[in-house]
This record gives structure tokens, C-alpha cells and sequence, in this order.
């Protein structure tokens, strides 16, 4: 089977999967998937943090959870609301450090307020209930 073969046999299912979306605005659409794709993450990486030791699995978790939704505004006339990381990639390939501490900043706010979070949940789990 030639490539050309290959490519006359998908044709209809891929016209049938794109003609799917044909009504869909593309931002909800990408924030859509871009949410499902961070949550299969998640869960992927909540299974490899198991096998680490208890803060840092949880640790490293809030780390991934932070990079992948922390939100930020995106610049220009049709700004929306996106990914932090995804500008703080830009800034790091253009060299714009304004736009890499801009997007860095909510990333780094989430993972402290993980962090905190996480501490008071523990703290609270480890105290002794008065009814026991």
C-alpha cells in the first residue's frame, strides 16, 4: 500500500471527523481541549508521583498543576484568557524577559498557594479529632 492509498482511504473518515466541529467557535474548542489534555496529564502524572515520597509526589504535582492552569491574558485586540506557560515560552524563544516574568508570576503564585494549601491540609489531617 502506497502512501497515496493510505491517504484515499482516511480521506472520507476525515472529512467526517472535521465536518464534526465545522460549527464550533475555535476558542472553546481549544480551551476545551486544552483543558482535557491537562487533566489526562494530571492523572497520567498523579500515577508517576505515587511512587515518590509523600511531599515530594505532592510537591511535584503542584508544580505540574500550576505550570499547566495558570491563567493569563494574552495582549492585542482580541485578548483572551490562556495559558501562562505557553507565554512564558514565548518570552523565553523571543528573549522578551517583561513577557517572561509576566507569565512566570501567576505560575509561581499558584505553585506558593499549592504549597500553602498543601501545608494546611496536612497540618489538619495530623490533628487529633476531640471526639476520639
Amino acid at each position: 500500500m502506497t502512501i497515496d492509498e493510505f491517504l484515499e482511504r482516511v480521506e472520507p473518515a476525515w472529512n467526517w471527523w472535521v465536518s464534526l466541529f465545522e460549527g464550533v467557535p475555535e476558542y472553546p474548542l481549544a480551551v476545551s481541549v486544552y483543558i482535557g489534555g491537562s487533566v489526562l496529564a494530571l492523572l497520567i502524572w498523579l500515577r508517576v508521583v505515587r511512587m515518590l515520597p509523600h511531599p515530594v509526589g505532592a510537591m511535584r504535582w503542584v508544580v505540574m498543576f500550576a505550570v499547566l492552569f495558570a491563567p493569563t491574558v494574552t495582549e492585542g485586540e482580541n485578548a483572551q484568557l490562556a495559558p501562562a506557560v505557553i507565554g512564558l515560552m514565548f518570552g523565553v524563544i523571543t528573549k522578551d524577559q517583561s513577557l517572561m516574568l509576566k507569565s512566570a508570576l501567576p505560575i509561581l503564585l499558584m505553585i506558593g498557594l499549592g504549597f500553602v494549601l498543601g501545608f494546611l491540609y496536612e497540618r489538619l489531617r495530623r490533628v487529633p479529632s476531640a471526639a476520639a
